[in-house]
């Protein structure tokens, strides 16, 4: 997508937001965000938000190296939670997922020359991904080639 620079906001914007209309057409998702790694800098940015107000896509927060950090970011795999019992500690923020009618989350990782530079965060209701619309949710990463 970038190879190795990062796009304008307004076409990387146009980007994500396509990528959105996308996983809600398949998979089908309730939320979509999407984050942005600088992993020199131990940075992580949201940088796209279908739902603004409870996700807003400003400021940067710490990279938190966890077991869902090691799976997704370092080994560049994608996580699934079917339940929010299935998120454990990795979701800070669950209280708000679930306060937006997700329960389901699929974290779906960018690999651009070896490093995991964006994660995708699809969410729906609990239970939603079935393999079929996991694989799907991680076929969505194929729209940065």
């Amino acid at each position: 997508m970038t190879n190795g620079k990062q796009c304008n906001s307004e076409d990387c914007n146009a980007i994500y937001h396509s990528l959105f209309l996308a996983a809600e057409h398949n998979p089908g998702c309730k939320l979509l965000t999407v984050m942005e790694l600088d992993l020199d800098a131990g940075l992580a940015k949201r940088a796209y938000s279908s739902n603004p107000d409870a996700y807003p896509t400003s400021g940067t927060k710490p990279i938190i190296h966890n077991d869902w950090f090691e799976k997704v970011v370092m080994q560049q795999k994608p996580f699934l939670a079917n339940a929010p019992d299935q998120m454990g500690d990795q979701f800070p923020d669950l209280d708000l997922i679930t306060s937006l009618g997700c329960g389901a989350i699929v974290n779906v990782p960018v690999v651009e020359n070896g490093k995991t530079i964006l994660v995708i965060n699809i969410l729906h209701e609990t239970g939603f991904f079935t393999p079929e619309k996991f694989q799907a949710a991680c076929a969505l990463a194929e729209l940065f080639d």
